[in-house]
Formats: structure tokens, C-alpha cells, sequence
């Protein structure tokens, strides 16, 4: 899901993430750090998440148990980018090293399979992306 497109000065890894996928990764990033990390993070945060309209294309339901339940088949996956050498890129490598340990650990748990087979298996959907 990964895609790279090269530029003279600066790169940009564009990665395609489903529904599940940005719910996995919302709750998956940083909740503590300085007050620049913070805002970068909260951005990214309102990046991931959804609009209004999105939410009732999706149909989001609250099931038993704090379960989440939504009509994927009329949104499609959606790209978003990561500037190498930002910190945005390094939240998502934050992600990847944890879901990585959980995966050596075999403690991976079946809410984030999908978000580690994007971001930590699918090497080949890798893309550099000119800016």
C-alpha cells in the first residue's frame, strides 16, 4: 500500500489506507510527546478521521462491546502522505515498530492484522511520489 514518487529534494511515501486501516492507526498513535509533536499529531489525527459526509456514507454503527461497524463497499481506500524526514513519517515508523514487536512477540492482535499487512508486509506497493 506503500507508494514512492522521487524528487530532487524531497520524497514522499504515499500509502493507501481502508477504513479499518486509519481506525487501527488513529488509535495506534502517540498520545504524549512535546507540545510540536502534539500539534503534528493532532493534525494528522484530523487527516485520518472523517468528515461529516464521510461518516454517514459509511454508516459508522456503535455495536456491543465498543465494536464499530460501517458500509465500506461505496468508500473506497483512501492514499495519504508522509514527507520523508518528517515527523509524520516518523509516527508512522513508530507504528510499524510496534506493530512489528507485537508480531515477533506473537501478541498481534486481530484488530491491527490489516494496518501491519499495509504498512509492515506489502513492500512491493512501496511508492516514492514527486512533490
Amino acid at each position: 500500500m506503500f507508494n514512492k514518487k522521487e524528487k530532487k529534494e524531497q520524497q514522499i511515501l504515499s500509502v493507501k489506507l481502508s477504513v479499518l486501516n486509519r481506525l487501527s492507526l488513529l488509535g495506534l498513535l502517540a498520545k504524549k510527546g512535546d507540545s510540536t509533536t502534539l500539534k503534528i499529531i493532532r493534525e494528522l489525527r484530523e487527516e485520518l478521521g472523517f468528515t461529516e459526509e464521510q461518516h454517514a456514507l459509511l454508516k459508522f454503527q456503535q455495536l456491543p462491546g465498543g465494536k464499530v461497524k460501517w458500509d465500506e463497499k461505496l468508500f473506497p481506500s483512501q492514499e495519504f502522505e508522509f514527507a520523508e524526514g518528517s515527523i509524520r513519517l516518523s509516527l508512522l515508523e513508530e507504528v510499524k515498530t510496534q506493530l512489528r514487536k507485537w508480531e515477533e512477540a506473537k501478541t498481534l492482535e486481530l484488530d491491527y492484522l490489516s494496518l501491519y499487512e499495509v504498512l509492515c508486509e506489502k513492500k512491493e506497493e512501496l511508492k516514492i511520489v514527486e512533490k
